[in-house]
């Protein structure tokens, strides 16, 4: 009687540990698609009634896997399939990045719009970034009298929602990175809103699309704006922030080693005192690279950027060593 009860023990156990490889679990992550494979509603009687296809090289956020070892299927958040959840053969894309057994972030509150609790606008100096980028359209301009060459350029404004950390974003139609920002849907702007954003975001002037991602991943969580009034107040900002005195206090120094203290003390000279608390500095190779500002939850184009810095609760930040060199345009080597 004893051995069977641990035969029946042993058969219970290895059924539930069977169970568990088998049975379907909720996965993280993005498949970046190789082939245009059907999307199934069903993946056993693969049922796709609307023809939802797979397009090559889009990525496409994993809700799930059939099973939590080697799985052979994924089901995926589709944009514009109906409905959106679909199942497709592993052999359809690479996965590498998939967490299985960690809910997917999709349709949760860190995709939601309108939750964002603060912004940050990100800046970049735009030769530093391209010392690590010289492969990119924007990164071929070596003119020494370009706007790009002597002021701060957008790199992005982002709502932000403190439970989420750096992951609230892709809360419309779009819910995952392409493999090229020029993959995203094209943005139809107003004439003076695009010929303003070519001088502020050097990508947008190049074609890298950068600013396709700003608002499909960042742009589109927050509801106050539409893409027009939303870039609108994001070049503004950035211009308010140049022209404080920042771009002259960087061209002053353009080729040299500036401290971070003379950095810090121009900030609070002209936005008031502690405000570079509200800063986060990027360097790369000694070079700064980009300046975050964090701002308040309540932004409009009509109020002025030293309004807007947030330090409730920061500290000044930065990875440069106390001392950063201001890259000028064009590679020496």
């Amino acid at each position: 009687m004893t051995r069977m009860r641990k035969l029946i023990a042993v058969m219970f156990a290895f059924y539930c540990v069977s169970f568990d490889v088998l049975a379907s679990a909720p996965a993280n992550g993005t498949l970046l698609a190789t082939q245009p494979c059907e999307a199934y509603i069903s993946k056993n009687r693969r049922t796709n009634p609307d023809h939802a296809k797979l397009t090559v090289n889009q990525g496409y956020a994993v809700i799930e896997v059939n099973k939590a070892v080697d799985p052979s299927w994924y089901r995926l958040n589709i944009p514009n399939a109906v409905p959106r959840e679909r199942w497709v053969a592993d052999y359809c894309g690479v996965a590498d990045d998939v967490q299985i057994g960690k809910k997917s972030r999709v349709n949760n509150e860190c995709s939601t719009p309108g939750l964002e609790d603060s912004y940050v606008l990100a800046l970049s100096w735009q030769p530093s970034f391209c010392e690590s980028h010289r492969d990119k359209p924007e990164c071929q301009v070596a003119d020494e009298r370009s706007y790009q060459a002597r002021n701060f350029t957008l790199h992005g404004l982002w709502p932000n929602k403190r439970e989420c950390g750096i992951i609230y974003g892709f809360c419309g139609e779009v819910q995952s990175k392409p493999a090229d920002f020029c993959k995203y849907p094209a943005l139809v702007l107003y004439a003076e809103i695009r010929n303003n954003l070519k001088q502020v975001m050097p990508s947008a002037a190049a074609g890298s699309c950068l600013q396709r991602h700003v608002w499909f991943k960042h742009g589109a969580c927050q509801t106050q704006w539409s893409v027009d009034e939303y870039f609108d107040v994001a070049i503004d900002l950035t211009r308010q922030f140049n022209a404080s005195g920042i771009s002259r206090f960087m061209s002053r120094n353009i080729g040299e080693i500036v401290s971070e203290d003379a950095f810090i003390k121009h900030i609070n000279d002209v936005y008031g005192r502690n405000t570079h608390k509200s800063i986060e500095l990027k360097c790369n190779a000694k070079n700064l690279v980009d300046v975050y500002i964090y701002l308040t939850d309540s932004i409009d184009k009509k109020r002025d950027l030293r309004d807007l810095f947030n330090n409730t609760g920061r500290e000044y930040k930065s990875n440069c060593g106390g001392s950063f060199k201001v890259d000028p345009i064009g590679f020496l080597h």
